[in-house]
């Protein structure tokens, strides 16, 4: 099966998809930060595991998780992993974002530097799905 070029359609998946797990993240991190256990070990495991079986927004996370699955399920249908993996780290530009502003972390001149060059290698990425020649026999 020939796999399809990178469209708008698929792009705006991708970004969707990466947007969910940004969300899903902050989600998950601030669900485990509200139940107050601020380590796991051998001793509390048990403790760790019940506080959070109960934290809404831990499960409002792992939904998110799941409905991305499938969402990604469909792009690799569409597109080659190869192009879906680099083009999808889109959730690198997202997820310090929602973490600057939602759990107020801090991030480093590096970090956004090598954000940059994420984006970078997403654009690299996407305009090399248009100049690639058809192999022949696909």
């Amino acid at each position: 099966m020939k796999k399809n070029g990178l469209t708008l359609k698929i792009f705006g998946l991708l970004v969707l998809n990466d947007v969910g797990d940004s969300i899903a993240q902050l989600l998950m991190k601030k669900g485990l930060v509200q139940t107050g256990v601020a380590s796991i070990d051998f001793g509390n495991i048990v403790e760790f595991t019940l506080k959070n079986a109960s934290s809404p927004l831990l499960w409002a996370g792992i939904l998110i998780c799941l409905l991305n699955f499938f969402l990604w399920i469909s792009i690799l249908y569409r597109i080659e992993l190869s192009v879906a993996m680099p083009v999808g780290s889109t959730a690198y530009i997202f997820t310090p974002l929602l973490a600057m502003f939602f759990l107020r972390e801090h991030i480093s001149l590096i970090r956004w530097a090598g954000i940059i060059f994420i984006i970078l290698g997403i654009h690299f990425v996407s305009q090399s799905t248009k100049s690639e020649p058809e192999a022949a026999g696909s």
